[in-house]
């Protein structure tokens, strides 16, 4: 009786490792239905639930191109910029001749370059802030704000 156990137990394992090594294929259409739920999901602003979509979609085996380019618009949204440049650049590998994602990328790096002013600034003494140099970091950091305010990240590449 214990060698049939154990046989039945080894099937078992072999089988059940089998189905797990396994890659699931998803076809192009469950893709882009995939993809359009969660762009509901992101148009609607549940970012939560067009980033797990998205990143089941960018992962293995699937490597949807796409999706690694809209996760870049929510990291965006979500104030995430080194997670969202990460992502734009991804994706100008994959479609260096789409404008958006340049845009996106160097509207990224805007935003970086203003958290970085504003957090300087919180050190700067009043004297230095009353100096040429201070005026001139506040000028620089009025540039980058108005900037802001002109451009808004595409969510599509």
């Amino acid at each position: 009786m214990s060698k049939l156990r154990v046989i039945a137990m080894t099937l078992s394992t072999l089988f059940l490792g089998a189905c797990q090594s396994t890659p699931v294929v998803i076809s192009e259409p469950v893709q882009q239905s995939e993809r359009e739920v969660a762009m509901q999901a992101y148009s609607r602003g549940d970012y939560h639930t067009a980033e797990g979509i998205l990143q089941r979609l960018a992962a293995a085996p699937v490597f949807d191109t796409q999706a690694i380019c809209y996760l870049g618009a929510i990291h965006y949204r979500q104030h995430e910029y080194q997670a969202a440049l990460q992502r734009f650049t991804e994706c100008s590998q994959h479609y260096p001749e789409q404008s958006e994602v340049w845009f996106n990328a160097a509207a990224t790096h805007l935003r970086l370059a203003t958290e970085l002013l504003l957090i300087g600034r919180s050190y700067q003494n009043e004297a230095l802030q009353r100096s040429a140099r201070g005026q001139h970091y506040q000028e620089f950091l009025q540039v980058l704000l108005d900037l802001q305010r002109h451009n808004q990240v595409s969510g599509a590449n």
